[in-house]
This record gives C-alpha cells, sequence and structure tokens, in this order.
C-alpha cells in the first residue's frame, strides 16, 4: 500500500490552496499536514480525535471547512462507504491510488490495490471509446463461509 509520507502532497496542497487565494489558517493547516501522514479514509470525527491527540484540536465546524474546501479544490477524495458517514483520503499528486472494501460485519474499510483491476478499467473505457481520467471502487463485502 503506499503511503503519502513525504511532502509531495503537503506541498502541492499548500501550493494549490495559494493558487486559490486561501491564506494559511491555523485549523485549515493542521487538517492538511495531519491528512498528509495518511494513507487512508479518516472520518471528520478520527481527524478531529488525532488533532485533539496532538493539541491541534480545531473546532469540528473549521475540520468540515477545510474537508470540503480540500476536496472541492481535488486535495482529497470524499467517499461514502454506506455508513451514513463521509470518510475522506488525500489525493496523491502522482495519480497513484488504491480502493475499499467496507466489510459488512464490522463496518471496517479495508484498502487494496489490483492491477488486473486496473488494466480492466482501463480496456473498458477504450472498449466504449473513452480515456478513463479517474475512478472509485468500493467494495462490500463479508468473510466467505470457514474464512476469518
Amino acid at each position: 500500500m503506499h503511503r503519502i509520507t513525504d511532502t509531495s502532497w503537503l506541498e502541492h496542497s499548500n501550493e494549490v490552496l495559494r493558487g486559490a487565494g486561501l491564506r494559511a489558517s491555523a485549523g485549515r493547516s493542521a487538517v492538511v499536514e495531519l491528512l498528509a501522514c495518511q494513507s487512508c479514509l479518516l472520518t471528520a470525527q478520527e481527524i478531529a480525535d488525532r488533532l485533539r491527540e496532538t493539541g491541534s484540536a480545531g473546532s469540528t465546524a473549521t475540520i468540515y471547512r477545510a474537508l470540503e474546501t480540500l476536496h472541492d479544490l481535488g486535495l482529497v477524495r470524499r467517499f461514502d462507504s454506506g455508513e451514513g458517514v463521509a470518510r475522506y483520503e488525500p489525493v496523491n499528486p502522482s495519480g497513484e491510488h488504491h480502493h475499499h472494501i467496507v466489510m459488512e460485519n464490522s463496518g471496517d474499510v479495508v484498502p487494496f490495490e489490483d492491477e488486473e483491476l486496473e488494466r480492466a478499467i482501463e480496456g473498458l473505457g477504450e472498449r466504449l471509446g473513452l480515456l478513463v481520467t479517474s475512478h472509485d471502487i468500493i467494495l462490500r463485502a463479508r468473510p466467505a463461509s470457514g474464512g476469518p
């Protein structure tokens, strides 16, 4: 699994935010810095909890506003996994990405990568005469009988 641990997303995000004419607020900066260290989905509440743990707590409203801004600028993806709670993850500027499985029994979200799936999506686009520029895949699953 590719984790965005270097400064590429952080630098890219700050550049996009400046380009949009948005000055760096303490709350948004804290959310951006936290997301720069994440590789997968977090809810706004999980972001608030982690910021509180680091002493960078912002208001819930600030976190939601920051996430909405980041989403509008294409810096984070927003996923509705069917639980009634949106989850967010950084969009890697390199285009690398992964997909998600929502476990029906626990609600856990499990990231996965599959090169065959990527080739199939690309092939589908070609057959339809389209250039697929992005896609989101969320599978809902439960362990097969006899499985973990």
